[in-house]
């Protein structure tokens, strides 16, 4: 939420101080970088399957990515910089990670691991 400010006060402040044609250019592309970040924290969807898949849907524009949960290894909750909030980041067999966002993340946690718990006995 802070870059999303920060952006949108540089475009403001190139659009603002447009002496040359770099500032107009820069303010428009802060402009489009705003606009993707609102979209990014609005639109991104976490949405668990009963095939045992995690579907990570970034954005309207954006990529969706399936984790199946019998590829997660670990989920930790860590927090933002300066404490001001936390994310869950889940690491996969292959050694890649994954970061997610969601509003309540200790929620999602758990509903993770019942998951990944309930295909465990399943197998």
């Amino acid at each position: 939420m802070g870059a999303i400010v920060v952006f949108a006060l540089g475009a403001f402040f190139c659009l603002w101080h447009r002496t040359n044609m770099l500032m107009v250019i820069l303010g428009f592309l802060l402009i489009i970088v705003t606009v993707r970040a609102v979209d990014r924290a609005i639109h991104t969807k976490y949405v668990l399957t009963n095939d045992g898949v995690l579907k990570v849907k970034i954005g309207r524009i954006g990529k969706t990515t399936h984790i199946p949960l019998t590829d997660v290894k670990t989920i930790e909750k860590r927090p933002f910089a300066f404490r001001l909030g936390y994310y869950a980041l889940i690491e996969l067999m292959n050694g890649s990670v994954v970061s997610v966002q969601p509003d309540n993340v200790d929620s999602f946690m758990s509903a993770l691991q019942k998951r990944i718990e309930k295909k465990d006995n399943e197998e």
